[in-house]
């Protein structure tokens, strides 16, 4: 599977800052898969032979660099939703490392374990990895992480100052695990998302495109993770060609092989996200119109008619009259046959 090309370009910038000649040893103009791009920063780390590599790389890593990623985690309504997010879409899997989240009695836990090991840098994945989610919680909460420390399961490559001028937290080693530790209650604090009504549906359409990736590298998957990514600014067929550096000709090409056309994968991106904000939400239309991309509110009925042969008022009413009859049926369904009520389940 092919990396988002701003983890080079926030590498290459990250051997810059250490003052090396970035461009002898990085061409981003070549598209990597995972197990090139590791290779690539072992070839670094064997060149530079900076033992702050890392942690600098580490500190360049922000939300946005992560693509649809970072799109879903900024989208969550609490740091518990984040992490379990995470966890559930591993970025790092195909190369076995593994992200856990637990808790024990008085902290929450993110642990990260690494699949491989860079020969040059054999502490480089934890301290990526580590460094990025201090970036990326410090993000999502917007303020200081206080009560919060890092563990490392190995010993200090450099003075433990450096490893606490770059994270900003206490830094403990020799651990039994690569973890961030922080307090327990702080995990389900609401974050900026929490009162955004349709932020959940946006996360579970970037769930989905996750789990496309990770399954599939074809054409169509890449033009949906575009689109969805860029959030209604990209809606043209050439401007997807060039972020997946090809011609429009080619795009069609190899869309048209693949038994589908930019239109069709552009339509159903935006049904799937109208049914889900008519269904889920009490936006006006209008608003719903205007999230999907629509100037006119006029348009959108028209193409959602298109999409589903009705209008979006007679949608909404159709699935809240299905809601309404399903928790009817589902509260007759809990009375015995003599009409008394039934002792509750643990599962309900």
């Amino acid at each position: 599977m092919k990396i988002n090309s701003a983890y080079v370009t926030a590498l290459k910038q990250s051997v810059r800052d250490l003052g090396h000649d970035a461009s002898s040893l990085i061409d981003d103009t070549v598209q990597l898969d995972e197990f090139e791009f590791y290779q690539l920063c072992n070839k670094i780390a064997e060149t530079i032979d900076d033992p702050r590599l890392a942690l600098r790389y580490g500190s360049a890593l922000h939300l946005g660099t992560h693509g649809i990623l970072g799109n879903a985690l900024m989208s969550c309504r609490n740091l518990r939703q984040a992490a379990e997010f995470l966890v559930r879409h591993n970025p790092v899997s195909t190369m076995d490392a593994r992200i856990a989240f637990a808790f024990d009695q008085d902290s929450a836990i993110l642990t990260f374990t690494s699949g491989i090991e860079l020969p040059a840098a054999p502490t480089f994945l934890p301290e990526v990895f580590l460094m990025a989610a201090i970036n990326g919680i410090s993000e999502m909460v917007g303020t200081e992480l206080e009560g919060c420390h890092i563990e490392f399961a190995f010993e200090p490559v450099m003075e433990v100052d450096v490893y606490t001028q770059y994270m900003g937290l206490p830094v403990q080693f020799g651990s039994s695990a690569n973890r961030f530790v922080g307090p327990r209650d702080a995990v389900n604090i609401p974050l900026a998302a929490a009162g955004n009504e349709v932020a959940d549906i946006y996360v579970r359409q970037c769930g989905k495109i996750l789990i496309e990736r990770s399954r599939s590298s074809d054409c169509a998957a890449q033009v949906r993770r575009i689109l969805l990514n860029a959030n209604n600014k990209i809606t043209s067929e050439h401007a997807v060609a060039e972020r997946l550096k090809m011609s429009d000709r080619t795009l069609r090409r190899r869309l048209s092989e693949e038994k589908t056309s930019f239109r069709e994968i552009f339509d159903e991106l935006r049904r799937d996200m109208a049914m889900a904000y008519l269904r889920e939400t009490k936006l006006p239309i209008a608003e719903v119109g205007f999230l999907l991309g629509f100037d006119d509110v006029a348009n959108f009925r028209r193409a959602f008619r298109r999409w589903n042969g009705g209008s979006p008022q007679s949608y909404r009413a159709e699935e809240a009259r299905r809601e309404c009859t399903a928790q009817f049926d589902e509260m007759e369904t809990s009375e015995d046959f003599d009409g008394e009520e039934t002792a509750p389940s643990i599962f309900s």
